[in-house]
């Protein structure tokens, strides 16, 4: 039952989460110890030859397989499962997932740029957490191979920041100066 609940807790897959959908499955595979099969490539089949060592290695793998198939499958709507193709693999599976939902479109690089632009701090939570926020968008940028640079992060995120923050700002640049001449 355990099991169940947790599995419960893992995010389900939408169009535009497949990295923290991934994470999230990785976790919880890791945490029950069933993710043999995704970080390790198949063993040799064994044969009547194989000595116990070889034969239970292939089941741990055999059934680290089934559980991690069976579990993506499990937490993955029916309708966007026929849209991925079948694999007997589990790490072969996961790449599939990977390949179907990692076709960036444009509307979303869009939406990253706009909120790496246009978001303000807000006084709600504290400044580290803005931070956090801002370099999120700019990383999530670099995964889709948006190559901004880390001045011009830094750039947005002083400019995000309401006046009381001007000091921050002008040491910032004139540490900045200091370091071109």
């Amino acid at each position: 039952i355990l099991s169940f609940l947790q599995v419960a807790s893992v995010k389900s897959l939408t169009e535009t989460n497949y990295e923290d959908w991934r994470e999230s499955v990785m976790f919880y595979l890791s945490t029950l110890n069933r993710d043999l099969a995704l970080k390790v490539d198949e063993p040799a089949k064994p044969t009547d030859k194989s000595i116990a060592a070889e034969k239970a290695e292939w089941a741990a793998w055999d059934e680290s397989n089934r559980h991690c198939l069976d579990t993506m499958k499990y937490i993955i709507d029916r309708t966007t499962r026929d849209n991925i193709p079948a694999c007997d693999k589990a790490k072969d599976y996961l790449a599939a997932v990977g390949r179907t939902f990692k076709k960036v479109d444009k509307a979303e690089n869009g939406n990253y740029l706009r909120l790496l632009a246009n978001t303000q701090y807000d006084n709600v939570f504290g400044v580290r957490e803005h931070i956090f926020k801002m370099t999120s968008y700019h990383k999530k940028l670099k995964d889709m191979d948006v190559n901004l640079p880390n001045d011009y992060l830094v750039f947005q995120i002083l400019e995000s920041l309401p006046p009381q923050f001007g000091n921050l700002r002008s040491q910032y640049n004139t540490q900045r100066h200091l370091e071109y001449h």
